[in-house]
């Protein structure tokens, strides 16, 4: 016969014991996720262009520190763009946003959003920003997650300030289009 303390002893061995397949799983997801929306911003940034932007020997793809979590480097920096090899940066300051030819943003919020907003379409810096973040409205992208699968809508009149194109195969796989 079991005792009472030995039948609490049993699930929690079993939890114990299961613990690191549920962590390892956890991570799995996590990365996964990572990696998705790292694709995601590569083809994003494959089938848009800047044509008055100078080329740069670089193309740099930047987020905030409170963002760059939700990519991943080596998705990002085993890819070319227009024969330029991809770096992903972590930004410090808005001012710092002039480098980058794609800008990120999940969680951070601007403080200075107007400022940011100017400074994005000066530098002509595709913005892709994760659905429900205050920023979306001055994004260029905004995308979202359903089931494990991104989609994007596009906001042509803020891409066209910025001197941003969209390319046409873009244009029929977003979800909606706002002028």
């Amino acid at each position: 016969m079991i005792s009472a303390r030995q039948s609490c002893f049993f699930p929690r061995l079993l939890l114990l014991l299961l613990y690191p397949y549920f962590i390892q799983q956890a991570h799995a997801s996590v990365d996964e996720a990572r990696t998705s929306k790292s694709e995601l911003l590569y083809n994003l940034a494959l089938l848009s262009q800047t044509p008055y932007r100078p080329r740069q020997e670089i193309y740099t793809v930047c987020a905030f520190e409170e963002d760059i979590g939700h990519l991943k480097a080596t998705s990002l920096e085993s890819q070319k763009l227009q024969q330029s090899p991809i770096f992903l940066v972590t930004l410090k300051t808005q001012a710092d946003v002039k480098r980058c030819n794609l800008l990120y943003i999940q969680d951070v919020v601007s403080q200075k959003p107007l400022e940011l907003q100017q400074i994005i379409q000066k530098e002509s810096v595709l913005t892709v920003v994760h659905q429900g973040n205050k920023f979306a409205e001055f994004g260029h992208v905004e995308i979202s997650e359903l089931d494990k699968r991104y989609q994007f809508m596009l906001r042509l009149g803020a891409a066209k300030q910025a001197g941003i194109v969209f390319d046409s195969r873009l244009m029929k796989l977003a979800t909606n289009l706002i002028q």
